[in-house]
Formats: structure tokens, C-alpha cells, sequence
């Protein structure tokens, strides 16, 4: 799955999911640019990658540093990995503020929506787009966590309206939605409730977290020639979670 000469703009890249990804595609041979707004983060990826990498410091949640960032990026991109989310236990929806909602939609669906906006311009035949969504708000009620999982059925719904639109001109969109995935994020997230995520983790078919890396070979994947003729699908990376 070679991806010499190509140029794959990551989103979310200072961990996580998005950061296992960039490393893969670089092993695959891309050019990489990478967004996040963690300066430091990204920063420290980019040491552990090709010295032509571009590192972006960028708010998804901003559209006007989003269309900058695309603009730098060059005048083509063969591949968008939209990575990019925040998560936490907020409480019942009665609880949350509006500025909380406001701010988990505008990262984690609208920043989806910026990205593919400015980057589609550039993309031509044989590109593809790959937006992370998740098992929370697809296939489960996570609790506490209301904007999380609205915004990522949204991810769903606009990702299949990319593949519809788009595939006339040769561009593919699929989504991710992984399951309970050992990430910095998700390590924060289970901090002072461990018994009920062993509990969760014990009712995964394969019995254990997934790790970062097995979601971005999935992304690696949708992203190929492999899957050339894939496109407004929805694949699980959940050890089977879904089923249960």
C-alpha cells in the first residue's frame, strides 16, 4: 500500500489515533500534513517523523486557521483523515452548558465539515477522505457524554453525503468508528472510574482495548487502491462491541 507521492492531511495528529496514523502513512511513504491545536504535541510527533513534515498549529473548531492551513498545504491532497475531537464525562444533557455543546460540535463535526470544505477543491480522482467516528452516539448511548455521540452520528450522516456527491469525480469518503480505543484520551476519560471500565473491557468480544495503531492501518486501508471501489461505508474497528 505505497503512498510515495502522495499527500495525506491528518487532522487531531498529536495523539491518539491521529498520531498513529500520520506515523503509518509516513511509513507508507506520504508526505504528511499534520493539524492540531496542541503545539507541543504535534510538535513532538513531527521529531519522530520525516523531516518534510509539515506541522500546522490549527483550531479545527476556527475555519478561517482551517482554510489557511489548506492553503499551506499546497495545491493538491490525496487523503484527509479527520482525527480531531475532545471527550470527557459532562454530566446529563439538563447539565451541560450551552458553551459545551457549542464547543464539542464545532470540533468534533463542524471542524470535519471545515476540513473537507477547503480540501475538496484540491482533491481529484482517486482521493479520499476517512472521518473517525465513533461507537458512542452509533451504535450505544455513552452516557454523559451527549455532544460526543450527536456529533459523531453526524460524522456518519455527513460522510455518506460526501460519497454521494463527490464520487462522481473519482473521490471516496468512508467512515471509521471505533470502539474503546487505549489512547491518552480515553486513559483521561476512565481516571476515577476503572472498575466500570474494566467492566466494559470485559464485555468486549475479543476482550480487550483496541490500540491506536489497528485503527490507522484501517484508515492506511480505506485510504489505498485496495479499496478503490469502497466508498460511503462505515467500518467498525471495535473488537466486536457493536454486537453486544
Amino acid at each position: 500500500m505505497s503512498f510515495e507521492g502522495k499527500r495525506v492531511l491528518i487532522t487531531g495528529a498529536a495523539s491518539g489515533i491521529g498520531q498513529a496514523s500520520a506515523r503509518l502513512f509516513a511509513e507508507e511513504g506520504a508526505h504528511l500534513i499534520l493539524l492540531d491545536r496542541d503545539e507541543a504535541g504535534l510538535h513532538a510527533t513531527g521529531k519522530t517523523l520525516p523531516a518534510e513534515t509539515l506541522l500546522l498549529t490549527v483550531d479545527v473548531a476556527d475555519e478561517q486557521a482551517v482554510r489557511a492551513a489548506v492553503q499551506e498545504a499546497g495545491e493538491r491532497i490525496d487523503v484527509v483523515i479527520n482525527s480531531a475531537a475532545i471527550l470527557a464525562n459532562w454530566g446529563a444533557p439538563h447539565e451541560i452548558p450551552e458553551e459545551l455543546w457549542n464547543e464539542v460540535f464545532s470540533i468534533n463535526l463542524k471542524g470535519v465539515v471545515y476540513t473537507c470544505r477547503h480540501a475538496l477543491p484540491l482533491m481529484r480522482a482517486g482521493s479520499a477522505i476517512i472521518n473517525m467516528a465513533s461507537v458512542c452516539g452509533v451504535t450505544r448511548a455513552c452516557t454523559n457524554r451527549a455532544p460526543y455521540n450527536i456529533a459523531k452520528a453526524g460524522i456518519v450522516a455527513f460522510t455518506r453525503d460526501l460519497a454521494a456527491t463527490y464520487g462522481p469525480r473519482g473521490i471516496r469518503a468512508n467512515t471509521l468508528v471505533p470502539g474503546f480505543i487505549d489512547t491518552p484520551m480515553s486513559r483521561r476519560l476512565v481516571q476515577g472510574h476503572e472498575e466500570q471500565a474494566r467492566a466494559e473491557e470485559g464485555r468486549i468480544p475479543l476482550r480487550r482495548l483496541g490500540q491506536a495503531d489497528e485503527v490507522a492501518r484501517a484508515a492506511v486501508f480505506l485510504a489505498s487502491e485496495a479499496a478503490s471501489y469502497i466508498t460511503g461505508s462505515t467500518l467498525f474497528v471495535d473488537g466486536g462491541i457493536a454486537l453486544v
